[in-house]
């Protein structure tokens, strides 16, 4: 079990309550992002975990797993890097793990297996998914990528920004677990590379409104019939 996708599907939200449970469109959240790591071929084992044992019904072949995670690995205050080393733990055998989160629904299989297929490339130990941006942009109103005493720059030509969108983010275990045991800090250690995503793969659910923004621009777009098609497809030529 050398490749893992994990799909985090915790039970409780405070900005939008049951989530998880939610049904968008045809499907939940979490069945959409396990039939996109299904089909996009890139995985030994796609694992749904949560603190509630509702999700396990949501295994539907032998590439799905359930592990169940203890409630302080679900609460509000646990930290992603906590949550990694819980995997990391879990699957002793694997040799790198791609988070792929289900509050990012449009995001598209080929995303996925953009970011599986970066996290494959032996130069680099962890991954993230972004969109690149050429906005004008400050962080507590200083400017970082223009001068405001210049003439307003046309966008095209203004220096990009890197929006880290979290829809997907992998580790390799090897820099990873090393890292951690000397006491590194952060959640992504060694050399980290950026997966240019879908703008659609940046539409996250956080609140209601998002939920249903992303809901009719999948009905709009015909992406659930289209999807679950091509889904349908992609497993049964890379599983027979």
């Amino acid at each position: 079990m050398n490749k893992i996708a994990v799909i985090p599907a915790r039970s409780g939200s405070k900005r939008l309550p049951k989530k998880n449970y939610k049904h968008f469109n045809s499907r939940s959240l979490v069945e959409i992002a396990r039939d996109k790591c299904l089909a996009s071929g890139m995985f030994d084992k796609v694992v749904i975990s949560s603190d509630d044992p509702f999700f396990e019904e949501l295994v539907n072949c032998n590439e799905v797993e359930f592990i169940q995670r203890t409630e302080n690995l679900a609460s509000d205050d646990a930290t992603t890097d906590i949550v990694v080393d819980f995997f990391f733990k879990k699957f002793p055998s694997c040799e790198s793990i791609l988070w792929v989160n289900s509050v990012s629904p449009l995001q598209s299989i080929e995303d996925i297996k953009n970011c599986g297929l970066r996290l494959n490339n032996p130069e680099v130990d962890c991954i993230m998914a972004v969109n690149t941006l050429y906005q004008h942009c400050c962080i507590a109103n200083k400017p970082l990528n223009f001068d405001p005493n210049n003439p307003f720059e046309k966008t095209q030509d203004l220096e990009p920004i890197k929006r880290y969108i979290y829809s997907c983010m992998g580790w390799k275990r090897k820099a990873y677990v090393k890292c951690r045991s000397e006491g590194f800090k952060g959640l992504f250690p060694g050399n980290m590379g950026l997966v240019e995503v879908s703008v659609l793969a940046g539409m996250l659910i956080k609140h209601e409104e998002d939920f249903i923004l992303c809901s009719k621009i999948e009905e709009a777009m015909g992406l659930s019939q289209i999807t679950n098609i091509d889904i349908a497809n992609s497993i049964l030529t890379t599983h027979h």
